[in-house]
């Protein structure tokens, strides 16, 4: 049947969101400048493209922004890719667009948020970044990011938030690199350099020459003390996961504040090491790494002591020596959770942290005695006079009290005792096994990575608090390398997802203002190429585009983000039964 009247102007009005059509009309029907559609794009160095170009991590193009990365984005990252979609359908719709991309690498949300509110702001890890590896005063580049929020941000429409990962690992890295352990300092390096898709030989010589520049300073204490490190990093996952969740909405609200009128596409985390195989292989690199790492602390650390052999192995005195301190600091432990409610105990301990010298605690524990202190207080002082240095006591109190597992270190002892004159490789894949283990699964997981998975799962909720749209791109295609950043592969997927699931809304934003003739026209007219109207693609606009239409409304097969353009004939972004009526009141039936 042929339509009526107003059933093809409508139609003929909505063939004006054809791509040659539209260009056209808006060239020749409209004299005011295009509008403007401002995209900007926030997160860390995954939307920053970070890796995506060859070169020493100093001279990644995506390491810091200024006028010049501004200028000339990072071609392949997914905001980039997503801007040249927005560019596309801002041309259909007489838009131009603007992207900026302000990732920033090696910032995590919670500096992400300060740098909004804060002028000169620098983000913590990417300052020590800088300074560490391109040079001193390096990191001022980092001031001029709170002025390039305002000005951006200020005038988005969309803004594209992917954060939340820096937030868990790199809330621990700087614990280890920025710490005053040497041993967690190499092993900090080592893995941040591995996180900046290093290989494995330079990531392991990074923290090798932090040990070797500290090799008078290290002893058994540091390396029971980075071990009991690594036994609880597990632990701390949860804990991550909700501040890590806490600080992206506060970068949202922060946003919001800015600029309470822009949409925001809160984008999901993915995990590209989901398969078995994929996770294997990545702690099977944490392994080669730390392993080594702590290998080579105990050799330092018994060589600073004395206790090796003319071949470089660890002596029985230096094993025994370990075994000794472990078993103190366990009994110490074991007697502070007896009495765990007794505030006055921890007190003693606050107290025996601020001394200098182990005669200090002596003349305490004889006036203890003689006032007549509990029989708690005075056999807690039993315990800690058995130390005969004050140094080696606090190290041990410092580990009871930051760490809730120590039972383990029995395991380290025995590692040790049965590879002390083994292999280097033996020993280094033991202790690889037994102290890297809980980072390992913490950074690579089991499959899917659980933290991953439940970060999601409260940005969901995030987005639902804040009025945001969550953007789900856990799914892209699982990698095989080492390097957390997507390739060039994932970064395109990131974009198309971006793109479906915001397309209404931002097509609801580019509103189209098309004056209608006052006389019918036939559609045919405005067809160039690709009409609206012909869902399939096939040249032509008959009944089998109804049918792809109706197949969207009813849910048996959705269309694609391409095909929605052309099955959007009223112009409102939204593929309903109005799209089907003014399609099919303009073809014969």
């Amino acid at each position: 049947m042929k339509g009526t009247k107003i059933l093809s102007v409508l139609v003929s009005a909505a063939m004006l969101s054809s791509t040659v059509g539209m260009t056209a009309f808006a060239a020749e029907n409209d004299n005011t400048e295009n509008k403007t559609y401002n995209y900007v794009a926030l997160g860390d160095s995954i939307a920053a493209g970070f890796g995506l170009a060859d070169g020493e991590l100093k001279d990644d193009p995506a390491l810091v922004i200024t006028d010049e990365l501004l200028e000339n984005p990072v071609s392949g990252a997914y905001p980039a890719i997503f801007t040249e979609y927005l560019k596309e359908l801002g041309e259909e719709r007489g838009y131009e667009v603007m992207g900026t991309n302000l990732a920033s690498t090696a910032y995590r949300a919670e500096d992400i948020e300060k740098t909004i509110k804060t002028p000169g702001y620098k983000g913590e890890f990417a300052a020590s970044i800088l300074e560490r590896f391109v040079g001193e005063g390096a990191s001022e580049v980092l001031v001029p990011y709170h002025d390039y929020y305002t000005k951006y941000l200020s005038a988005a429409d969309l803004v594209s938030i992917q954060l939340g990962g820096n937030d868990i690992v790199m809330s621990i890295v700087p614990q280890m690199v920025f710490g005053d352990n040497p041993i967690l300092q190499a092993a900090g390096t080592s893995l941040m350099l591995t996180l900046f898709g290093m290989d494995t030989e330079t990531a392991i010589g990074g923290g090798l020459k932090i040990l070797y520049e500290n090799k008078d300073n290290i002893t058994s204490d540091d390396f029971i003390e980075a071990a009991v490190f690594m036994y609880n990093v597990s632990q701390m996952s949860d804990q991550l996961v909700d501040d890590s969740a806490s600080h992206v909405k506060g970068v949202v609200e922060a946003v919001q504040e800015l600029n309470g009128d822009a949409d925001i596409a809160l984008v999901g985390m993915f995990n590209p090491y989901r398969t078995e195989e994929g996770s294997n292989k990545i702690k099977e690199e944490i392994y080669d790494i730390l392993g080594r790492i702590y290998a080579e602390a105990a050799i330092v650390a018994a060589a600073g002591e004395n206790e090796l052999t003319v071949n470089g192995k660890l002596t029985k005195d230096f094993i025994d020596g370990l075994q000794d301190k472990v078993n103190m600091i366990y009994e110490l432990n074991v007697f502070m959770l007896m009495y765990k409610d007794r505030t006055e105990l921890f007190e003693i301990l606050d107290m025996v942290e601020k001394y200098d010298d182990i005669n200090e605690l002596k003349e305490i524990a004889a006036i203890m005695k003689a006032s007549n202190g509990t029989p708690a207080e005075e056999e807690l002082m039993e315990v800690l006079l058995r130390y005969d240095d004050i140094n080696e006591l606090q190290s041990a109190i410092d580990i009871i009290k930051k760490y809730k597992d120590i039972e383990e270190l029995t395991n380290l002892i025995d590692i040790l005792s049965k590879y002390r004159t083994a292999s280097q490789s033996a020993e280094e894949e033991a202790i690889a096994a037994e102290i890297a283990a809980p980072l390992a699964m913490m950074l690579a997981g089991k499959n899917v990575d659980p933290q991953i998975l439940r970060l999601n799962e409260e940005l969901k909720v995030i987005a639902e608090e804040t009025g945001a749209t969550y953007v789900d791109v856990y799914n892209i295609s699982p990698e095989d390398d080492f390097d957390p950043h997507p390739n060039a592969n994932g970064h395109k997927e990131i974009a198309g997802i971006l793109y479906d699931t915001m397309y209404k809304i931002v097509c609801g934003r580019m509103s189209i203002d098309a004056e209608v003739a006052e006389e019918e026209s036939e559609p045919e007219q405005f067809i160039d190429i690709r009409a609206t109207g012909d869902v399939n693609g096939d040249g032509k606009t008959d009944v089998s585009d109804v049918v792809f239409i109706l197949a969207h409304i009813t849910g048996i097969r959705p269309l694609t983000a391409d095909e929605q353009k052309y099955a959007d004939l009223d112009g409102n972004c939204i593929i309903d039964f109005m799209d089907m009526l003014i399609l099919s009141g303009n073809i014969n039936m």
